[in-house]
């Protein structure tokens, strides 16, 4: 009988643990996974809405300040010095 509840016991610790394994993680936002042909594949791998939340927050932000730390070298008029 304690042979049982023990073996039950085991099994049902190392069900927990695994349960904790199977987290879903969000991909990082990359100019890759934040490009046209990824942004879907990687929102339609998401299962949880709060995860989809969380990656499209992230690639505006990235992107974002992609926008922001461009630039584009431009001369200076010539002056008249």
């Amino acid at each position: 009988m304690r042979n049982r509840f023990a073996t039950l016991a085991a099994t049902m610790s190392v069900v927990a643990i695994l349960a904790g394994c199977t987290e879903e993680k969000v991909p990082e936002p990359t100019a890759e996974n934040c490009g046209p042909e990824l942004y879907e594949k990687n929102l339609a791998s998401l299962s949880k809405e709060a995860n989809r939340h969380e990656f499209i927050a992230a690639c505006k932000s990235f992107l974002a300040s992609k926008k922001m730390t461009e630039w584009k070298f431009e001369k200076s008029p010539k002056g008249k010095y």
